[in-house]
């Protein structure tokens, strides 16, 4: 199976929280291989095997794990 590799900055990550909540919302991603999210700079790289995911719909799920504060699961 092919891997898909996405890497973004997510500018208004600003805490640990974001961070927790970012880290545990990619790992719902089926066939997660690697996830780097760094607060630092902001700067989020995931790679996975599960072509029906999009990178858009990551990006999307992401942001509003931020925007509320909680874990958003990525549906197919």
């Amino acid at each position: 199976m092919k891997s898909y590799s996405l890497s973004f900055k997510q500018k208004n990550m600003l805490c640990h929280r974001c961070l927790m909540n970012v880290v545990k919302t990619l790992s719902t991603v089926e066939g997660l291989e690697e996830v780097d999210v760094n607060l630092e700079s902001k700067k989020i790289k995931i790679t996975y095997k599960d072509e029906d995911i999009s990178k858009d719909q990551i990006k999307e799920c992401v942001n509003k794990s931020i925007l509320s504060g909680k874990i958003v699961k990525i549906a197919h």
